[in-house]
């Protein structure tokens, strides 16, 4: 119960700030620039959009969310609750998902088509903002201003665009088979026919595998630099 609690604090402190004002706004441009695109580039610069859009959500307000809840004295009272750092990461990654996979439907659906694979595509989109936020959690609790944040987790992200090199025919090497957003393009750009078994396990299984790494860094972290600092510096009460 206190996991849906603070995914419905999350819900509306997003609102409360225009979170999806914003958002509208950035698909509104999104489907103006997609108008300009011609017919043969357009699915594909709608694939590179939408895998872009959740990482960048997750990465910047995810970490900003953070910054400003400790600004505002939020995590004080949270934490004195019997709260988990457990739900609340959950809490951040899922509101922050939501607001990707409507984001991700709306950017795609401004090119005219919709995607082979809806679950796949969906899948894709979800699993990289949960990985994308929990990175970027994990960056903004050992940060205490939002230039050193920023800076940080553009160095933090920066190896995981790189499949964008393959996607696009640039470059190519068989390590992009270790980075998630591998496993992200192939959900979001299925052909046709629809993914490979191989290819769907692959993408599913190396999505989970840095999901749950980016979970338990961005826990210890939290738990190191945030929690144990509330009170100026106390031991805190939350549960771990």
């Amino acid at each position: 119960m206190k996991g849906l609690s603070l995914l419905i604090f999350d819900l509306r402190f997003q609102w409360r700030h225009g979170f999806y004002f914003v958002y509208v706004f950035v698909c509104f441009c999104y489907w103006i620039l997609l108008r300009f695109i011609p017919e043969i580039y357009k699915e594909t610069t709608a694939i590179a959009l939408t895998f872009s859009d959740p990482a960048a959500l997750g990465l910047i307000m995810a970490g900003g969310m953070v910054l400003l809840e400790r600004d505002q004295g939020v995590h004080d009272p949270l934490f004195v609750t019997p709260a988990h750092i457990r739900d609340y990461l959950l809490a951040k990654a899922g509101s922050l998902s939501v607001l990707s996979l409507a984001a991700g439907w709306a950017i795609h659906a401004a090119s005219g088509s919709l995607p082979q694979s809806p679950l796949a595509f969906s899948a894709g989109i979800v699993l990289t903002s949960t990985f994308m936020t929990l990175l970027s959690i994990g960056v903004a609790a050992r940060h205490r201003t939002i230039n050193g944040f920023i800076l940080m987790v553009q160095v933090y992200a920066l190896p995981f665009v790189l499949p964008l090199l393959g996607y696009f025919h640039l470059w190519h090497t068989d390590l992009f088979l270790l980075l998630p957003t591998e496993g992200t393009l192939r959900l979001l750009g299925s052909p046709s026919g629809g993914l490979s078994v191989n290819h769907l396990l692959y993408s599913a299984f190396i999505l989970l595998i840095w999901n749950s790494a980016a979970y338990i860094w961005a826990h210890r972290s939290y738990s190191r630099h945030v929690l144990m600092r509330i009170g100026e510096g106390g031991d805190g009460n939350g549960k771990i």
